[in-house]
């Protein structure tokens, strides 16, 4: 597996397909794992901010979650396979750890957004053992016991949905005391699981139009636009600078 540099962060060439049978193989062994899911704004977040930059070329999987990253690979003359959606890789592993009779845990959204994927996340997957969910919002002063229910659990894998990138950080802090062969940060995929939020029609995904479904169903014009831009001009710049 290979890594392309984009901007300030490291990007793994990777498919869904390998991405799910590397964290499965994670699965495996004690030590613990962490997979980050870097689309173009978190990747502009992440190059201003080099604690977050650091927290996500520490992860052992950065997967190429969004066109933004897709396209700035290209441009960089080093492209990766191809989108890998967060929701995807951990929609995967659901169905996988299913026929292996796995445990998980869920963490974030909403008190009645994560206790409602949950149930139908467990009566899709009969062979999942749900260890236990919780919502995100808690203060720091509960952090230590959302670690120890979580160790106690003793899950296959972890899904954080805490949104970045609050998931990210979170999640490089407490790793080593959470007991859980895999944690990946998945954003707004519990609302997805939950039937609370929509994922863009098929034909958008496999078109890479998936962001801007999301700019327009959520108005998330001025917060998300933006970065994008920015992104992309970045990209370019990085470009032209390795062409000098």
């Amino acid at each position: 597996m290979s890594r392309i540099q984009i901007l300030t962060i490291g990007v793994d060439k990777v498919t869904l397909k390998a991405a799910e049978a590397l964290c499965l193989r994670w699965m495996e062994d004690s030590r613990p794992r962490l997979v980050v899911t870097p689309n173009a704004e978190i990747g502009y977040a992440a190059y201003k901010n080099p604690d977050l930059a650091a927290v996500l070329n520490q992860a052992d999987l950065a997967i190429p979650d969004g066109a933004g990253i897709v396209l700035a690979s290209k441009v960089l003359g080093d492209p990766v396979p191809g989108k890998v959606a967060g929701v995807d890789l951990a929609t995967c592993l659901l169905a996988a750890l299913s026929q292996r009779g796995g445990r998980i845990y869920l963490l974030g959204a909403r008190p009645e957004v994560v206790s409602e994927a949950a149930r139908r996340v467990a009566k899709q997957y009969p062979g999942l053992t749900i260890a236990g969910f919780r919502d995100g919002y808690f203060g720091q002063e509960e952090e230590s016991k959302v670690v120890a229910e979580i160790r106690a659990a003793n899950v296959d894998a972890l899904f954080v949905g805490l949104g970045a990138p609050r998931q990210e950080f979170w999640l490089s802090q407490h790793l080593a005391d959470l007991n859980a062969k895999v944690s990946l940060g998945i954003g707004g995929t519990l609302d997805i699981w939950a039937g609370a939020a929509p994922r863009a029609p098929k034909w958008m995904v496999k078109a890479n139009l998936e962001w801007l479904f999301r700019i327009v169903k959520l108005g998330r014009y001025s917060r998300s636009l933006p970065p994008l831009i920015k992104f992309v001009l970045l990209v370019i710049a990085q470009r032209l600078k390795g062409r000098q």
